[in-house]
């Protein structure tokens, strides 16, 4: 089973209108001006769900799409999104004065999960990963603990996947933690399916545990192969 869990994750419509209403919301004054949200931030984020906004755009017609205009909106949304995951936490979650319940909901985003389990704080440990091609542009990915266990650890609530899809230009970012696509498991087998248009591209794939207070893991070192 696997399931998108990040919020800023899922279709590309709806994580635009996101993208857009927490940027129009965080550029407000009064909100910017109470949460101390800082101008360059606001106006770097507010650039990249701009060009975004446009790439999207492009592909309405779609009879006149084509595998580059693809790929330009994919690029866009990654760059968008790998600020907007920095942004978030930043200013709304982390800051000082913190944000309200009503601002993280008027910004459209996740309020807080409230839930604790008896295992919180406990280390997370780093896994092994695997990652063999299958015809079909997928990826069957094997996840093992430090004895080869493919069984998740006490307090592990997923497995999870980033992966960064390299187009002409882009190199992935140095951390995993920062590459803009992912996706949860909750056990064997791991199916990592990628759109038809980016096959014949690299990829880069790292893998790391996610507990039940959310907290990610190291992450495993990136192994890049290409999308058959």
């Amino acid at each position: 089973m696997s399931r998108e869990k990040d919020q800023f994750s899922g279709p590309d419509a709806d994580l635009l209108a996101k993208l857009q209403t927490l940027v129009a919301y965080s550029a407000t004054t009064t909100v910017a001006t109470r949460l101390g949200i800082a101008a360059g931030d606001n106006t770097a984020l507010g650039g990249a769900v701009t060009t975004f906004a446009t790439a999207q755009g492009a592909l309405s017609n779609k009879n006149n799409v084509t595998k580059t205009m693809n790929q330009t909106r994919d690029t866009a949304r990654d760059a968008a999104v790998v600020l907007a995951r920095k942004f978030a936490p930043k200013w709304y979650y982390n800051n000082q004065p913190p944000a309200t319940a009503s601002d993280i909901l008027n910004a459209a985003l996740e309020p807080h999960s409230d839930v604790r389990t008896v295992h919180e704080g406990a280390t997370i440990e780093l896994p092994h990963m695997a990652v063999e091609s299958v015809t079909g542009h997928k990826f069957d990915i094997t996840v093992a603990d430090s004895v080869g266990s493919e069984a998740k650890p006490v307090n592990i609530v997923f497995i999870r996947v980033r992966y960064f899809v390299i187009t002409t230009g882009l190199t992935p970012p140095a951390d995993p933690a920062d590459f803009c696509k992912m996706r949860d498991y909750s056990k064997h087998p791991i199916i990592l399916t990628l759109p038809a248009e980016q096959a014949g591209l690299p990829i880069a794939i790292a893998a790391c545990y996610v507990d039940a207070q959310g907290n990610e893991g190291g992450f495993t070192v990136p192994i890049t192969v290409n999308i058959t």
